[in-house]
């Protein structure tokens, strides 16, 4: 009689021995975002009014000039040709990031769009003002929604 219980020492080790290590998801801490330091309100304002002037000009072309415009501002924080970062921003060097991932918001279109509409809503360009000022890391609203932050470069 056999017993069909019995099982080589190799097949034995296997079987004791414990499970791979699981593959394991990269977190990055808020503690460990890429340098930056947090800007200035003046430098906030100075490249958003950069980034309006823009899309002025660009408003006054005829037929598309209105589309392109509000293009522009709606998506200009994601904009592959621009590194993510708008016009004014890189003028000023800012940079609109992930709070998350603390990567830019290059092709990020989502968490863009979310940071521009708010600004749409009447009075509620002075209602972000006054969260930023208050806030310490100086998020509006806008930010705080679309999980993203401003970082100074350079």
């Amino acid at each position: 009689m056999t017993d069909e219980n019995t099982s080589t020492p190799e097949e034995e080790a296997a079987q004791s021995a414990p499970p791979p290590p699981a593959a394991e998801e990269t977190v990055i801490e808020p503690e460990t975002l890429p340098s930056g330091t947090t800007p200035s309100v003046g430098k906030r304002i100075l490249a958003v009014i950069i980034d309006g002037l823009i899309a002025g000009v660009c408003g006054v072309v005829p037929a598309v000039g209105p589309i392109i415009a509000i293009a522009y501002m709606l998506t200009r924080d994601a904009l592959p040709f621009l590194d993510g970062q708008s016009i004014g921003k890189k003028a000023m060097n800012l940079r609109a990031i992930s709070a998350e991932t603390g990567k830019p918001l290059t092709n990020d279109w989502g968490p863009a769009i979310i940071r521009a509409v708010v600004m749409y809503i009447p009075f509620f360009p002075i209602v972000e003002l006054i969260v930023m000022t208050q806030n310490p890391e100086q998020q509006r609203l806008g930010d705080k929604w679309a999980k993203t932050k401003v970082i100074a470069e350079g």
